[in-house]
């Protein structure tokens, strides 16, 4: 080989180590950068099912209801519409065997715990023996949308046979003459209940399952009486006037108006009984349903304020009086 080919081919040679070299170390130090992305990836919304509160949605369900509560009908305009051929659906909530002795006339019977089969195009009436029960059925339906009243003092203010009207409230057996006071009682600060009636998500299906847990019930004032006595926890709820509740009110009670309930929860205790009255127990039955909806274990003062004191300037001679009865006709 010639000497100028052989050096040619050493540079050749040398050429190619020096790059493969230049290669070698190019890696070795992390090579070219890799392209930025230029586009984020698309992300897949997730869905969530919104929490929704029970207890919420029935307190707005009773503030809504209180902004129109349900009324109390006379007997006698009662017995006017009916005469007149405008009666509305009347809804007899006593024993089928006293409803048999005798009802209002065109009256249905039904248990309490099938009001809300009822109807919902008709104007309604229920009434009961004293207009108690009554009351915890008209807020109960009222809550749920229905046009209903209650007729007041119930079948007592239809009928002045003892065999029909069967219970009605009588000072000498039903009033008593217990201690009240005159200092107001601002309540505690407590916590709000929790509802869990029913696994459903819809407003409408929360209201009817805490429409169901609406009971009557009941507390005497003799009974009352000795709870205070000894010294039990509870909630005691006057929802009589704040003039009235200033002229004398059972010890230990806070002044609530019905107006005001769902505004004032927190000066009731959820953990223990809440004992509610009024006149003559009708206002009471109303709260008493309201609050057992919103979670609390509520009882109505039999006979109300009329119960607790004789004193008309305490009971406000609110009182029913039995003279005032028409004896309107009963059908059997």
């Amino acid at each position: 080989m010639q000497p100028r080919r052989r050096v040619r081919k050493l540079a050749g040679l040398a050429g190619t180590f020096l790059l493969v070299l230049a290669v070698l170390l190019f890696n070795a130090c992390g090579g070219a950068e890799e392209p930025a992305e230029t586009e984020e990836k698309e992300q897949t919304p997730v869905t969530t099912t919104p929490e929704v509160s029970e207890f919420e949605v029935v307190r707005d369900a009773v503030g809504d209801y209180l902004g129109d509560k349900a009324g109390n009908i006379t007997a006698t305009d009662l017995h006017l519409m009916i005469a007149e051929g405008n009666a509305p659906y009347i809804v007899s909530l006593r024993s089928a065997e006293d409803y048999a002795a005798g009802h209002i006339p065109g009256a249905v019977n039904m248990k309490f715990g099938d009001l809300q089969t009822l109807p919902k195009d008709e104007e309604i009436v229920v009434y009961c023996y004293t207009g108690q029960s009554g009351s915890f059925g008209a807020a109960m339906l009222g809550v749920l949308g229905y046009d209903v009243q209650n007729l007041r003092h119930g079948m007592a203010s239809w009928s002045d046979d003892p065999a029909v009207y069967k219970s009605r409230f009588d000072p000498t057996t039903d009033q008593a003459d217990f201690e009240v006071e005159t200092t107001a009682n601002m309540g505690g600060s407590y916590s709000l209940p929790e509802l869990d009636n029913t696994t459903s998500t819809d407003e409408d299906e929360i209201i009817r399952a805490a429409a169901k847990t609406v009971s009557p019930k009941y507390i005497t004032a003799s009974d009352l009486n000795l709870k205070i006595a000894e010294g039990q926890d509870m909630t005691i709820v006057s929802c009589r006037s704040a003039e009235h509740y200033a002229a004398g009110h059972i010890p230990e009670a806070v002044n609530i108006g019905l107006g005001d309930l769902v505004n004032k929860l927190s000066k009731i205790d959820p953990d223990s009984p809440v004992y509610v009255y009024c006149y003559t127990g009708h206002s009471a039955a109303q709260g008493t349903a309201l609050l057992q909806m919103l979670g609390y274990d509520a009882y109505s003062l039999k006979f109300g304020m009329c119960s607790w004191s004789s004193d008309p300037a305490v009971n406000m001679g609110a009182c029913f009086d039995a003279s005032m009865v028409a004896g309107y006709e009963v059908e059997k």
